[in-house]
């Protein structure tokens, strides 16, 4: 079961925000917000200031991580931290073991093995990738859409992977390549044709293709370009273009027919993908 949760301040100088899946954890914190010492338990742990000063302890060991600069922690590993003043803290999390966590992509992922505690990142591009799979995961979650979901769960896997040198593109070894003409995975992009309008998961589809969800993942990857989410909302977009051009339907109608849990969803993908706006596609 997916749960998703928004926390909007617990008290007038402490912000949190949260947003859960089976697979990740995201969270951020700012203005002097405190834990405790504790632990994670097969999840892995990235935190990472994108403002101000954050003063971290991870097994007895201090860090002052300033903007930009992150630290890993791994499963199991005790730490604690505070925030300085005007401080924003972004925390991901992903799942060390099971279909959705680290050793799905590789398994022979071993956790804080070969990996820089410490390393860099851009704070101003993480922000705003926080900010879409904050944004994802709602709308997701509002329209029961579990494709959009593990859309983003696939993208913080990535995200989190790209630190540990860990690649979502990497071949699992033994692994045929799947061509388009495979029938398994003509299968799958029928079934995507005929169902776009409907919420569809990762897993139906790679039980279609019999293949394990990260398996299937990649070699959709392979076979279309892109990944399961974006050819579905290609779908989406492609009939929407279609009645704005030869029906009235107004397009509030079109965004909730099509599977959009809005209509700024809708018109937010619409521009993104062609470049104009649903009204101004139909007036052009």
């Amino acid at each position: 079961m997916r749960n998703f949760c928004y926390n909007g301040g617990r008290q007038v100088m402490t912000m949190e925000m949260k947003a859960e899946t089976a697979w990740i954890e995201l969270w951020q914190g700012s203005n002097e917000f405190r834990n405790i010492p504790h632990t994670h338990e097969n999840w892995m742990q990235v935190t990472l200031p994108v403002k101000g000063m954050c003063y971290f302890t991870q097994e007895a060991r201090s860090y002052s991580l300033g903007q930009g600069s992150g630290l890993i922690q791994p499963p199991g590993s005790k730490h604690h931290f505070h925030l300085g003043e005007q401080t924003t803290v972004i925390i991901l999390k992903v799942r060390e073991k099971g279909p959705g966590g680290m050793t799905s992509i590789q398994p022979q992922f071993a956790a804080g093995a070969h990996h820089d505690v410490r390393q860099t990142f851009d704070p101003s591009a993480l922000v705003g990738r926080f900010q879409q799979w904050m944004l994802a995961l709602m709308q997701g979650q509002t329209l029961a859409d579990p494709l959009a979901i593990e859309h983003v769960e696939q993208d913080v896997l990535a995200y989190v992977g790209d630190w540990l040198g860990v690649s979502l593109s990497d071949s699992v070894p033994g692994a045929a390549p799947i061509e388009r003409v495979d029938p398994h995975m003509q299968r799958v992009l029928a079934y995507l044709h005929d169902c776009y309008q409907q919420p569809v998961s990762v897993d139906e589809l790679a039980a279609l293709a019999l293949q394990s969800r990260f398996h299937f993942i990649r070699s959709f990857r392979k076979a279309t370009g892109t990944t399961p989410y974006q050819y579905l909302l290609g779908l989406r977009i492609e009939e929407a273009k279609r009645r704005l051009r030869r029906t009235e339907t107004p397009i509030g109608q079109i965004s909730a027919d099509l599977g959009f849990s809005s209509t700024s969803q809708f018109h937010r993908a619409f521009l993104k993908m062609t470049g104009a706006t649903p009204q101004g596609y139909r007036q052009g």
